[in-house]
């Protein structure tokens, strides 16, 4: 039993543990699966945390080696930038050229390229073998060469050239190179590349493209159109010109024909037809001779053809295509030679317009002076000076220029005209003082004159001159002192004369003639203080140089002097060499002065301390004014006094008291009370009693003395107020100060020490006596 017992409780025992082990296998199995539980979720997280920062690092990555790649751009992009900078600071350096200051490389560049017309179809049609049996295919080649190396130089000189648009020129780099890639650019480059290529390219397939360099035309175009606006004054030099590029055209024409009707030719001998090029005529089989001699047959037969639309019959198409190419020259030829002609026929009436002009001239003054029966002396002279007139004039038609001057804009025909007259301003004394607005201006105002032999310019003491200046354009001036014979200068051309009175206004002291036609320009007085007027600046200059000459003689301003003795203080009709001029001073002062050593006696002068300001002006013009009118009354009361006590006849004495009565404006009643107490006074005849005609006198006396003193009053009262006035009014000038610009600066109020900071000692004294009756502060 025991032992049943002892069994039972092992199996309770065991059972218990068994229990107790399952629950806790249970519970760790739970734990664990917690915790597996757990760490999954934990794993997840990591997981996606993990996946998270590997996406955040791939997009850090992408994101740093887009920048990378974008810095690497933008570096790039700025050293490219920096290059391109660099190449237009380059250009910018560069000088801009003018369209004349190329001319003449532009011309050498348009004859290689009119050689380069004519010989692309000569190569297109012979092949080299045309320069080979020549033997001058290296020469050819070597100026091949040298034309695609000015082409070249060509291109880039196009870039630093300025151009015109709506009549400004353009000297903008940027803008020229602008101007040129948008314009001629590619088609400059194809002619420089078509150029390059004439050297490589010797096969017969590839000679149709070097017609590409045709895209060289309008280039050539635009330079014929500069040479012609150049040869545009020059009657003959057009006519020529014309004529020239008609001639070339009519040869470049035969040039192209021929090789064409060559080609149609050799094509028609590969097709077996018959041809021009295999018919046995005059000149044998023309094929089998060189090439040089088919270009000149071939020549011989398009100048036939194309120009006269005739020939000979020796040379003639021999199948379809070779007619159809001569119809169409026949065609082309009768439309040129009558647009020829037309042109020849205009040319040779513009080369003789002038002629004929000049003809109907000529005609009209000679019946108009034959009708009138004029002088033949004076008809001979009026021809000769419209001939010397019309040879210095030549095309210039003067009606049509004032036409084409009211056509331009006022600032594009102020500038035209100063760079036209104005030339001569620039070789004078204006270019000098003047300012270039005022010349601009002036430049206006300028005439041209035309003088014939022995034609007085101006004559000395002449009362109508205008006191213009004139410039000799043309010709030859002589010079004679007043009306003397002798001839003192020889002006030529740039030379000018009439300064004197044109600056003073006084009147000439020289006589001018031409010795020969000439052609003047001239200012006149007038008009050049008319535009004077409003440029104050100019003003002062001109008010300077004037004063230099009338009170200084200093005539070295004008860049005038002496022709006899070549001093600059007199002219020549005043040199003491070839004039008498008495020394006034010296005469004065030994017909006045006595004794030269006189007694001097030393007296101490104080200098004024102060100035007549608006400070002491009160003063001043009170003290002047009792001195002044004290003057005045004890003149007029002496004057009374005298009148009343005279005795004189009378009828002098009535004339005297009319005078006194009119010189102090005295009434009628007055006038009438004096004439009373005179008659009474002077009558014989009447009795009266000493006593009653002295009291009588004395009454009326007395009545006369009130009125005159009430009317010398009044006098007394405008005077003073008048004088007062004046005063003022002087001390207002007197305390206004003058600084001029340009006359005598060396005299103007700053450049005294006395003057000095005068503005800020009357500031002073304002402020001081301001503290005196108001203290303060003042600024």
């Amino acid at each position: 039993m025991s032992s049943l017992a002892q069994q039972f409780e092992l199996q309770h025992r065991d059972s218990i543990q068994e229990s107790l082990l399952n629950d806790s296998s249970i519970n760790i199995q739970d734990e664990y699966n917690l915790e597996s539980s757990h760490s999954i979720s934990n794993g997840k997280q990591f997981q996606n945390k993990a996946k998270l920062a590997m996406e955040e690092r791939a997009e850090k990555e992408q994101q740093q080696s887009q920048q990378y790649i974008l810095e690497k751009i933008r570096q790039l992009y700025n050293d490219s930038l920096e290059g391109v900078s660099q190449k237009l600071n380059i250009l910018y350096q560069l000088p801009i050229l003018r369209p004349k200051q190329v001319i003449l490389w532009k011309l050498f560049i348009n004859l290689l390229t009119l050689f380069v017309f004519f010989e692309v179809p000569v190569y297109i049609a012979f092949g080299q073998g045309f320069w080979q049996e020549l033997k001058t295919d290296k020469q050819v080649a070597a100026l091949y060469y040298s034309i695609s190396l000015f082409l070249v130089i060509d291109m880039g000189m196009d870039f630093i050239t300025a151009y015109y648009k709506h009549g400004v020129v353009i000297t903008d780099s940027r803008k020229i190179a602008i101007n040129y890639l948008y314009g001629n650019f590619f088609f400059d480059l194809s002619a420089l590349i078509i150029s390059i290529a004439r050297l490589s390219l010797f096969t017969s397939k590839f000679r149709f493209i070097f017609l590409m360099f045709y895209f060289k035309l309008p280039s050539f175009l635009r330079f014929d159109d500069q040479l012609n606006e150049m040869v545009l004054l020059y009657r003959r030099t057009r006519v020529f010109y014309e004529v020239g590029k008609r001639v070339i055209f009519m040869f470049f024409a035969f040039n192209v024909f021929l090789c064409v009707f060559y080609i149609i030719g050799l094509h028609s001998v590969e097709s077996n037809y018959n041809s021009w090029l295999t018919n046995s005529g005059n000149f044998g089989i023309i094929l089998d001779r060189p090439l040089h001699e088919i270009y000149f047959f071939g020549f011989y037969f398009s100048l036939g053809t194309v120009s006269t639309t005739m020939g000979y019959g020796d040379i003639s198409p021999m199948n379809i295509i070779e007619c159809s190419w001569s119809l169409l020259g026949v065609m082309f030829g009768l439309i040129i030679f009558a647009n020829n002609i037309n042109s020849f026929q205009k040319m040779m009436e513009e080369y003789n317009l002038n002629d004929l002009k000049q003809f109907k001239y000529k005609v009209s003054i000679n019946k108009f002076m034959e009708q009138k029966q004029v002088p033949s002396d004076l008809q001979e002279i009026i021809r000769q000076y419209l001939n010397e007139y019309w040879h210095q004039q030549g095309l210039r038609d003067q009606e049509q220029e004032v036409l084409v001057f009211q056509m331009l804009a006022p600032e594009l025909k102020q500038e035209l005209m100063y760079q036209s007259y104005g030339q001569f301003l620039q070789t004078t004394f204006f270019s000098k003082y003047f300012s270039k607005p005022f010349l601009k201006d002036l430049s206006e105002k300028i005439q041209e004159v035309n003088y014939s032999t022995g034609n007085v310019i101006i004559e000395a003491g002449d009362s109508n001159d205008d006191q213009s200046f004139y410039f000799i354009q043309s010709g030859t001036v002589i010079i004679k002192c007043g009306n003397s014979e002798i001839v003192k200068k020889k002006l030529l051309k740039g030379d000018s004369f009439g300064e004197y009175a044109f600056m003073t206004g006084q009147a000439r002291t020289a006589t001018a003639y031409s010795q020969e036609y000439s052609q003047l320009h001239k200012i006149s007085r007038s008009d050049f203080l008319d535009i004077l007027k409003h440029y104050p600046d100019d003003y002062e200059i001109f008010c300077k140089l004037r004063d230099e000459l009338i009170f200084s003689q200093n005539f070295q301003s004008l860049g005038q002097f002496c022709w006899t003795c070549h001093k600059v203080d007199h002219y020549a009709s005043a040199c003491p060499f070839t004039h008498y001029i008495p020394e006034v001073w010296d005469l004065v002062d030994n017909a006045t002065i006595l004794y030269s050593n006189q007694d001097r006696i030393k007296i101490q002068r104080y200098d004024r301390k102060h100035w007549p300001t608006r400070t002491n002006q009160k003063t001043l013009v009170n003290g002047l004014n009792k001195s002044k009118i004290k003057k005045f009354a004890n003149v007029m009361f002496r004057t009374v006094k005298n009148i009343s006590m005279q005795k004189l006849s009378p009828l002098k004495k009535q004339s005297s008291i009319q005078q006194s009565v009119q010189s102090f404006g005295l009434d009628s009643d007055q006038k009438l009370e004096i004439n009373k107490t005179e008659s009474i006074s002077d009558d014989p005849f009447k009795l009266q009693d000493e006593s009653d005609m002295s009291q009588i006198q004395q009454v009326e006396k007395k009545d006369a003395e009130r009125n005159n003193l009430s009317s010398l009053q009044s006098k007394l009262n405008q005077y003073r107020d008048q004088q007062q006035y004046q005063i003022h009014q002087g001390l207002d000038y007197f305390d206004e100060p003058q600084n001029f610009k340009y006359y005598h600066k060396k005299f103007n109020y700053s450049n005294y020490k006395v003057f000095q900071g005068f503005k800020e000692s009357q500031m002073k004294k304002q402020i001081n006596i301001r503290k005196s009756f108001m203290p303060g502060t003042y600024t």
